[in-house]
């Protein structure tokens, strides 16, 4: 009888669905609009919204990894548990990679045609992203949807491959684009089509240097020849900007669960004390200036302390019943730089570049891991690169002088 009664109301549940399709059509989702009356515009907000989350969920999670900042909880990536990625994985391939192919299929005419190019970027820094966290990853089959839901993972060189023939060929759309229709919708550069080129050759620096141990002369030549033609200062710098409405992803996921008793994340022992002498002395300053400025401690705390990976937010062990654990303080504050509502996330930078290049003079120079010299060239590139983050900070240039 129970068998019956199932069979029964199986048959209602399927009578049911076949009478609301004919009453209701195709079911559409009235919050999603049909491909076809959606135009490039609508979609590059998005995508760019979307890979700077994939780019903090990244950070959020090899950033414990590689202990710079700790966890509240133990064990925890910090103490290198598994650690799968998968809202950044999520990120990449089920919301941006999509919809920039769904933007690239929209372009039909040259006024558009800035969009490509724009796009193309966008698709070379996520897969970049991609295959730095994982490897071998699906890109040359990643977004065609229904006709294959089980796409193949291309080989980690071929994605750089195919990496380098992106940014070529929105570098070439950069150069063929007269005027462009892309506006405020881009968050990032405001349609300047001019960073976004700086861009391109910036992301090809990147992924050059990533290659000096396969063909170290070959990467060291074409990172200089790329960083060349990149960012010339700050103002360059591939961010896209947060507000009041619209909360940095740290602030948000972040400082609002810690000041609610959410715990989550702080600054690392291991972090703290490359900045405040402990572990390399300074010889004229008490700690690095930017301490202060990516922190906050308590308000009648006088020392910053750092929490002991592992730990839970320790900063030090008690050793006796009468002598307690001393808790870590430094967390992410609402007013720090990289925390703030209105901090932006940071895909690429002038900093950045410098670096890149002052690495690829120290190999050219013959450097190794165990050199303790260099060109003054490679110096005064890395020199330059701190002093570019030291004014995207905003430290006064006496303090970023003497440090």
């Amino acid at each position: 009888m129970k068998t019956i009664k199932n069979i029964i109301l199986l048959l209602l549940s399927v009578t049911a669905i076949y009478s609301c399709d004919d009453y209701l059509g195709d079911n559409l989702d009235p919050n999603k609009e049909l491909l076809e009356n959606l135009e490039p515009k609508d979609l590059l907000s998005t995508a760019i919204v979307n890979t700077s989350s994939a780019f903090y969920n990244v950070a959020l999670g090899i950033t414990q990894y590689s202990q710079q900042i700790a966890s509240y909880f133990e064990p925890s990536a910090d103490t290198h548990e598994e650690t799968q990625l998968t809202q950044a994985w999520n990120l990449i391939y089920a919301e941006t990679l999509p919809d920039l192919n769904a933007l690239i299929s929209l372009v039909d005419n040259d006024a558009n045609n800035a969009y490509v190019g724009i796009a193309k970027v966008l698709q070379a820094i996520n897969l970049g992203l991609a295959t730095d966290q994982w490897g071998d990853i699906p890109a040359s089959q990643a977004t065609m949807g229904e006709e294959d839901f089980t796409p193949s993972f291309d080989s980690q060189e071929s994605v750089y491959n195919q990496i380098n023939t992106l940014l070529d060929e929105a570098i070439a759309i950069f150069d063929a684009t007269g005027t462009s229709s892309v506006g405020e919708e881009d968050l990032i550069y405001n349609g300047d089509l001019s960073k976004w080129k700086k861009a391109a050759y910036f992301l090809k620096a990147r992924y050059a240097i990533h290659l000096t141990e396969i063909d170290q002369n070959t990467a060291i030549t074409q990172a200089l020849a790329n960083a060349a033609s990149s960012f010339t200062n700050n103002a360059d710098d591939f961010q896209l900007n947060y507000n009041t409405r619209n909360f940095n992803p740290w602030y948000a996921g972040v400082v609002l669960p810690n000041n609610t008793g959410n715990f989550s994340v702080l600054l690392s022992d291991q972090t703290v004390s490359l900045m405040d002498g402990s572990a390399i002395p300074f010889s004229s300053i008490d700690i690095d200036p930017r301490l202060p400025l990516i922190t906050t401690i308590g308000e009648n705390d006088t020392e910053y302390l750092g929490a002991l990976n592992g730990t839970g937010g320790v900063h030090e062990f008690g050793a006796t019943e009468d002598d307690p654990n001393i808790s870590a303080n430094t967390d992410f504050g609402a007013d720090n730089f990289y925390s703030s509502q209105t901090a932006p996330i940071i895909m690429g930078s002038y900093a950045e570049l410098k670096f890149i290049e002052a690495e690829a003079l120290f190999l050219q120079n013959g450097g190794t891991p165990t050199s303790v010299g260099s060109t003054a060239e490679a110096y005064n590139a890395y020199l330059e690169g701190i002093q570019a983050n030291m004014d995207k900070l905003g430290v006064s240039g006496v303090e970023s002088v003497a440090i």
